[in-house]
């Protein structure tokens, strides 16, 4: 199998993109093989542009072209059942917080500071603690990992990064002990943590969006030291999703 994903800013390692990241960690959590390739605007396959309108992250397993995250993950499923990523859970779970990445992204895309974008956050974030609390954790639905933690952290991973970056006061005020405590468990499990990208490449992705965000941000912040993963690198697992997953 191969995977095209976005490529990171020096036009080789593996980029920022946190719906190829969770492809990754599914394929991961079902322990398979697959070349990831990673690609810039140029560099795209002839067939990826031209029958699938560039879009990533793809995957290719023989005839099979299959892409967008959500899409990628229900087919990892089926095809390789033996190890199942999806619990009876997930997709509850995903539909209640399917609300977090979209209000995360039009937040960090305001070029001025907007309190209703900031107050729309802080209610997708409080869905989350309140979920924490009844779900009897210390993941979303289960003592492990399962597809709506898969999903999910690759978006808290970029959630942490930037407001610890570019709002190192909302990240004290706005993320609940309980919620910042979940963050920190699911980032540092190792089909998130072993296929993360450098923090630098999040930083620049939303740099990139507005340059004015530069100008708020506080000095590079070192949550854990950049990964050097090579393009060719192997992924190993998998899981399914639907609800607002890509």
């Amino acid at each position: 199998m191969e995977l095209y994903v976005k490529a990171g800013p020096d036009g080789e390692s593996i980029g920022d993109c946190p719906f190829a990241h969770f492809v990754r960690a599914v394929l991961a959590a079902k322990d398979l093989s697959c070349q990831v390739i990673p690609c810039t605007r140029d560099n795209k396959p002839d067939w990826l542009v031209n029958d699938h309108e560039g879009r990533m992250p793809c995957l290719r397993n023989g005839e099979d072209i299959v892409t967008e995250s959500a899409a990628i993950v229900c087919y990892l499923e089926e095809k390789f059942p033996e190890t199942k990523v999806e619990c009876d859970m997930d997709q509850s779970v995903l539909l209640l917080l399917q609300g977090f990445f979209p209000a995360f992204a039009n937040f960090m895309k305001k070029v001025e500071h907007d309190p209703k974008l900031e107050k729309r956050l802080a209610e997708e974030i409080g869905k989350l603690e309140r979920h924490l609390e009844t779900s009897g954790g210390p993941f979303l639905c289960k003592k492990t990992p399962t597809l709506a933690d898969l999903s999910l952290a690759p978006k808290l991973y970029h959630l942490k990064i930037t407001l610890e970056h570019f709002y190192p006061k909302l990240s004290k005020s706005m993320l609940p002990p309980l919620v910042t405590s979940y963050i920190e468990q699911i980032l540092s499990t190792d089909v998130i943590s072993l296929y993360s990208y450098p923090p630098e490449y999040v930083i620049a992705g939303w740099t990139a969006v507005h340059p004015s965000l530069g100008s708020n941000a506080s000095p590079p912040l070192s949550l854990h030291p950049p990964l050097s993963i090579h393009p060719s690198t192997l992924l190993h697992h998998s899981t399914p999703n639907r609800p607002s997953m890509s």
